[in-house]
């Protein structure tokens, strides 16, 4: 692992170095640390699609 010192802009901005155009989730934690989790966004019916293996095997055969 390879630290990397980040500084913020005057409107809190960072860069990330290698990683462009990536999307993160931020945790604020208690103790003063940041975590960042890579995210993706979705919409409600993709993730109906994902979650639901019965609606996913009704869709598959409908297309059939």
């Amino acid at each position: 692992m390879t630290d990397i010192l980040i500084e913020t802009d005057d409107r809190s901005r960072v860069v990330l170095p290698g990683h462009p155009n990536r999307l993160f989730l931020l945790r604020d934690n208690g103790d003063g640390s940041l975590l960042l989790q890579p995210a993706r966004v979705v919409n409600e019916a993709q993730h109906q699609y994902d979650s639901d293996p019965e609606l996913r095997a009704l869709l598959s055969e409908a297309a059939a």
